[in-house]
């Protein structure tokens, strides 16, 4: 299957739209990746539960932010599931986006 070049920026509000067009913002960052249909919807999928997480994070109105040890747990399942974001960024990135990821010490080296 061909890949083709798509940009993913992780803003909260919109990290699950991976777009085939460059946005011209300097405020926002995207990263190019090269990914087939499959790829690309696998990488969707994991945005959207990401950002889904974040969201419920974000839910103040109960008072689980009150124990600090479910607040530890769900931060830690929000950046494992954000690593899992970077690690398939650099996977199918492009040299400047897995440059890009690098400066940002977003990846293990040992790979």
């Amino acid at each position: 299957m061909e890949k083709e070049l798509y940009y993913v920026n992780l803003n909260p509000i919109s990290m699950d739209a991976i777009s085939p067009i460059k946005v011209d913002d300097g405020q926002l960052i995207e990263y190019e990746i090269a990914a087939t249909p499959t790829e690309k919807k696998a990488l969707e999928d994991l945005l959207h539960e990401v950002q889904s997480h974040d969201l419920e994070l974000g839910n103040l109105i109960t008072f689980r932010h009150f124990d600090d040890e479910v607040v530890d747990e769900d931060r830690n399942e929000y950046q494992r599931g954000l690593n899992d974001v970077y690690e398939e960024l650099y996977r199918l990135g492009t040299p400047e986006t897995k440059e890009k990821i690098k400066e940002i010490h977003m990846i293990n080296d040992d790979q």
